[in-house]
């Protein structure tokens, strides 16, 4: 990409997220209240993540924002590893001593830190388990309440029958099991999931939205899974040092990842619950 392009990305970033916010803002029609909370009373979130937490940060943000009661500060980027983090995670930590910071990865291993490690291998779970284990202790040394969140299966793991596709959702699962009060396991993969964790490109679309996939008989759906068979965006989309990977269109995928990440965060914190949109489980999130 060329100087000139790349002075353009930021401008163009935001253009693509105004544009997506405001799709799903005439989708889903939200009522703010009155008088926005204070600083003093906001909730302190942090979101951690590679590709897919990009692609579902702007319906996440917005659906946790809807109150006012919410400060998220976003750590996204594609390609990265848990290791990647953990300078930012320790700044994070000391600086805004969150009350909640949602850790997202699906076990890249392009990173320096992930160096030697195949994807997918014992190794790399081990080097993201030793990684997620020092973000717990991290956060929990002020108090933060971390949600670990699980990513869906991919086209390749379910066509190959890979038994181990979900290793590192297991070895998260596990780590939260250490801490039941302060770290929760959160399978939010399973919104954009068949039955018994398949993959599936399409799902039935939900109240609210356009309805623009394949019709199954009399049934409506939307795509929820990338070209790729690994994101959500359901047009093609470039990755890339310096490629933009959000998605340019509404990507029913994204908004159901972000509504299960969201759910869990809503329970734990009552005061994000609002009576403007109805809380996760009105998208299709896990009650």
């Amino acid at each position: 990409m060329s100087r000139a392009a790349m002075s353009h990305m930021p401008r163009v970033l935001g253009v693509i997220v105004a544009g997506i916010t405001v799709c799903l803002s005439l989708l889903v029609p939200l009522s703010h209240p009155t008088g926005a909370a204070s600083p003093a009373t906001q909730v302190r979130i942090g979101l951690f993540g590679d590709s897919l937490a990009v692609q579902a940060e702007p319906y996440f943000n917005l659906l946790v924002d809807a109150t006012g009661a919410a400060k998220v500060t976003d750590f996204t980027y594609g390609g990265t590893a848990a290791c990647d983090w953990l300078p930012d995670m320790r700044r994070f930590a000391r600086s805004a001593r969150p009350q909640a910071v949602l850790l997202e990865f699906i076990g890249n291993t392009f990173s320096p830190c992930m160096l030697g490690c195949a994807a997918g291998s014992q190794t790399s779970v081990r080097r993201y388990c030793s990684a997620v284990s020092t973000a717990i202790q991290v956060f929990l040394s002020v108090g933060t309440h971390v949600f670990l969140i699980g990513t869906p299966i991919t086209r390749t793991q379910w066509l190959d029958h890979d038994p181990d596709w979900d290793a590192l959702n297991q070895a998260f699962a596990a780590l939260a099991a250490e801490h039941p009060d302060h770290v929760t396991f959160v399978d939010a993969g399973r919104a954009v999931e068949g039955p018994h964790h398949s993959f599936v490109s399409a799902l039935r679309c939900m109240a609210f939205e356009p309805c623009t996939g394949p019709r199954e008989g009399k049934v409506g759906t939307d795509i929820v899974r990338s070209p790729d068979g690994v994101h959500f965006c359901p047009v093609e989309v470039a990755f890339g040092a310096g490629l933009v990977s959000r998605c340019p269109v509404y990507s029913s995928g994204a908004f159901r990842f972000a509504a299960a990440m969201a759910a869990p965060l809503m329970r734990e914190f009552p005061i994000l619950q609002t009576r403007a949109w109805g809380g996760p489980a009105r998208y299709g999130a896990p009650p």
